[in-house]
């Protein structure tokens, strides 16, 4: 059986034989990585900005080390956008922020609440979406997307959410605050943002039915830290999971599937979200508790095993190991979340370029090599 990169990632998420495990690509923010891997060199420095299209530039990368579906394209930031300063002072991005932190309006939980009561009303927001220009424009960027990938790699699409990072608006005290304190009043909130996205899900949805896209779509928010969600998983199902399930109703009623990204540790919420129609996870901080090999045998609402796409370790395995470690790893993730289909070697999140690019090409490699079907 010898197979594209698409059709083996699509085979894959359907639970169908493959020649090989499926790679995704997309994660890597490690400029002398792409430059190795795509042929295209640098000419300036490890600034994305150096190549007339970066993202054309990796996405040749990852057709090259056998990279077989991207759900998001995370490319190399200029040096202005990283922490990392060269001079011993502070960065450019650090006095950035510093400077929008003066700057923000909300200084406690009431300014977050008094933002809430000012959002439109929801009939107001259903009577302004314009449908079929969303639909043409999401049409467009998947067909495009796409045709850049060729058959060599699927490139999925996003979908419409019920946002719960709103601490990068509001600042994470007042906005976590207002949560537990105005419970009632911070419902509305997601409400909202909840039908934002099932606006955004039923274009989706017709669009994925019409144009005949693959009927999978990846997102998610982070809404866990180290110790587990931000908010507890009670007052979660009470103003935010029920706005979420609305927010997905149309996908889920067109049978089409989701995959969630994973922050932190999600384990006190991973139930829920199956509950809601969530099929599958991508991520995966094992070292904050998550389980990868009790997931693998977990199901979706559907009944099928949940999609999985990890395990590699972006904070220990990948940036402090050995070629053998990776390795190992790789053999690790395969044989426990591979069998019975449904999964897709990947990084736990973004690779930095603090990471050996031995150890990024050796998990490229040997995913392509281990347990191969020829």
């Amino acid at each position: 059986m010898k197979l594209t990169g698409k059709e083996r990632a699509l085979r894959a998420l359907n639970f169908q034989e493959v020649d090989r495990v499926p790679m995704e690509g997309g994660w890597c923010a490690h400029p002398n990585f792409l430059a190795q891997a795509s042929g295209i060199k640098l000419k300036y420095g490890f600034t994305m900005n150096t190549w007339e299209n970066p993202m054309r530039a990796a996405l040749q990368a990852y057709k090259n080390v056998g990279a077989d579906v991207i759900i998001q394209m995370i490319l190399p930031k200029s040096p202005e956008q990283t922490t990392k300063s060269t001079h011993g002072g502070p960065t450019e991005f650090s006095l950035r922020a510093a400077r929008a932190v003066d700057m923000l309006r909300f200084k406690t939980p009431e300014d977050v609440v008094k933002y809430v009561q000012d959002l439109p009303k929801l009939e107001d927001l259903q009577a302004d979406f314009e449908f079929d220009d969303e639909y043409g424009k999401y049409v467009t960027s998947i067909k495009q997307a796409q045709e850049e990938c060729g058959d060599d790699i699927l490139w999925l699409q996003g979908y419409g959410q019920c946002g719960f990072m709103w601490y990068s608006l509001f600042g994470y005290q007042p906005y976590l605050l207002a949560c537990i304190r105005y419970k009632k009043e911070m419902k509305h909130l997601f409400e909202y943002s909840g039908e934002q996205g099932r606006l955004q899900n039923e274009v989706i949805a017709k669009a994925i039915k019409e144009e005949d896209f693959p009927p999978v779509v990846y997102g998610g928010q982070d809404i866990c830290y180290d110790h587990g969600p931000m908010l507890s998983p009670r007052l979660l199902d009470e103003i935010y999971f029920p706005y979420l399930k609305r927010a997905i109703e149309p996908l889920k009623n067109t049978g089409i599937k989701i995959i969630w990204h994973c922050d932190g540790n999600i384990t006190p919420i991973i139930d829920r979200l199956i509950d809601i129609g969530i099929d599958g996870f991508q991520g995966f901080q094992e070292e904050f508790g998550v389980d990868f090999a009790k997931l693998a045998n977990m199901k979706a609402k559907s009944g099928k095993k949940l999609i999985l796409f990890g395990s590699i370790s972006v904070t220990s395995t990948l940036p402090f190991g050995t070629v053998k470690d990776v390795k190992r790893d790789v053999e690790r993730c395969i044989d426990v979340a591979a069998p019975g289909g449904g999964y897709v070697l990947a990084p736990t999140s973004t690779v930095g370029p603090d990471v050996p690019t031995e150890n990024i090409f050796a998990m490229y490699k040997h995913g392509k090599t281990y347990k191969r079907r020829s």
